[in-house]
């Protein structure tokens, strides 16, 4: 199962980050990073919103989803978000009416956050009763929605609301396609203790999630106050680029395994789902160490090239701890975060993400108005490290704390091996073709070797049998 769940999600995840990053690029150059700040901070607030109102009952359907009962849950569920985004609708309608929010900044949230729910939650459904299938759909979906009306948006109007309308017109889109992992569970009935079930695991994760949204916003809110809207945009630009490269990665490793853990932990095969959990921690190291030391590397080349020289140079100085930043955020939302649905209590999310939101509102007000996007990405990583340090205390005897530490030192090691000698090669190489293809090889050389160590993402199962598929179709293709 594993197997098949990886080709689909990391297959799908893969293709969509390069339409992903292709529209982020085409934004910016045909847009402006002006017009693109604007809509990053539009963007922020909408996650703010989402983050507060309906995204705890996500993850709280992930918990308390059983298959045999699934069908009224769905129910419920679909309707307690229906209730709850009305209500969210209300508040900014009347936000715009008291005069404080601008009627595009409204409608711009508005849109988004239509996007969003009606996105996450079929994608929910369909990832926690394992349609791997459907999920590639949506993914794909999604991305190639969000480049084609994006860039009608920027050609045609280059505004903010313009993009904002185009992006949640794409997870509006998408979601549609996602109702197939819901089709044969529609006909449920709403009930009380369904309800019931999802508040009683998910209340502590509502003021969770309403810290996190703003934590997670806290870098763009912050330079949007003591920066400009270009600077914004410019670190947005990089930022997403990263984030991009390292979440759409992590969110086919979550598919593949903690959904597959959650159900071993479920059917009370505890040693089973250790040892998915320790297989994830491998791939979130690899992912995050080779990710960090490849963007180090190349930073100037690839930002130049995406989004201009003006970008590449403004942002070079912040881009380690921009990609530091964000392998904190893989191990604190991804790992930690996956792996506390394997528990009985969904409270220590809270505890995280108060440290996180704590921490780095101080060091970012203490280090944003002067140091700007390097205040801001150190600001997050102060407070992520502050995060992932919450659970490690908490866990310290918890059978997810029992992870192999010393092939993740391996895999780090081998990441920081690569990073020095491509930079040996940088150093003794003229630039060009040549030195940035040895760079590229010695790179990819480490990352194979890493990948067929350790079977991360279950590499040397999928190779074997692509082989055996191969050689069927050749055996087949000699005896016609």
């Amino acid at each position: 199962m594993i197997n098949r769940h990886i080709g689909y999600y990391l297959g799908s995840k893969l293709v969509a980050a390069v339409l992903a990053l292709a529209a982020m690029a085409l934004f910016v150059r045909v847009g402006g990073a002006e017009t693109y700040g604007a809509y990053v901070v539009m963007l922020a607030w909408a996650y703010v919103i989402y983050g507060i109102s309906v995204q705890w009952m996500r993850f709280s359907f992930f918990a308390c989803y059983r298959d045999e009962t699934g069908a009224d849950l769905i129910a419920t569920w679909l309707r307690a978000l229906l209730a709850a985004f009305a209500l969210l609708v209300l508040i900014v309608s009347a936000s715009y009416w008291a005069g404080f929010l601008a009627a595009d900044f409204a409608l711009g949230l508005i849109v988004l956050n239509v996007g969003l729910v009606t996105y996450e939650a079929l994608h929910e459904i369909a990832r926690t009763r394992l349609k791997a299938e459907t999920v590639a759909v949506g993914v794909l979906s999604r991305s190639a929605l969000m480049l084609l009306f994006g860039l009608i948006a920027v050609w045609t109007y280059a505004t903010p609301l313009s993009l904002a309308i185009a992006v949640g017109g794409a997870h509006i889109g998408a979601g549609t396609l996602l109702f197939a992992g819901a089709s044969d569970k529609l006909n449920g009935t709403p009930s009380k203790e369904s309800l019931g079930a999802l508040w009683d695991y998910g209340h502590p994760l509502v003021p969770a999630y309403a810290l996190d949204a703003v934590g997670l916003q806290l870098d763009r809110l912050m330079m949007a106050q003591y920066r400009s809207l270009q600077e914004v945009g410019q670190y947005g630009a990089v930022a997403d680029f990263t984030r991009q490269v390292m979440i759409v990665v992590s969110e086919a490793i979550a598919g593949a395994y903690f959904a597959i853990a959650r159900n071993e932990s479920v059917a009370g095969r505890i040693e089973e789902a250790r040892a998915i959990l320790g297989q994830a921690f491998i791939a979130y190291t690899a992912l995050t160490a080779f990710t960090t030391a490849f963007v180090m590397r190349f930073d100037r080349l690839i930002f130049d090239t995406l989004f201009g020289s003006d970008v590449g140079a403004m942002v070079e100085p912040a881009v380690g701890l921009i990609a530091a930043n964000y392998s904190a955020v893989i191990f604190r939302a991804y790992f930690f975060g996956q792996a506390i649905y394997l528990t009985q209590s969904s409270r220590l999310l809270l505890y995280s993400n108060a440290a996180h939101q704590l921490v780095a509102t101080i060091a970012g007000l203490a280090l944003v108005p002067t140091y700007g996007m390097s205040g801001a990405a150190a600001a997050m990583l102060i407070g992520h490290l502050a995060g992932c340090s919450v659970y490690c205390w908490a866990w310290r005897d918890h059978y997810v704390m029992r992870l192999p530490y010393a092939n993740a030192a391996l895999v780090a090691a081998a990441a920081l091996l690569g990073y020095v000698l491509t930079g040996v090669i940088e150093q003794t190489l003229p630039t060009g073709v040549l030195a940035i293809g040895a760079q590229l090889l010695i790179f990819a050389g480490l990352a194979l070797i890493v990948v067929r160590t350790f079977n991360i993402m279950s590499f040397n199962d999928l190779l074997a049998a692509s082989l055996r598929r191969v050689r069927a179709a050749n055996g087949d293709g000699g005896h016609s």
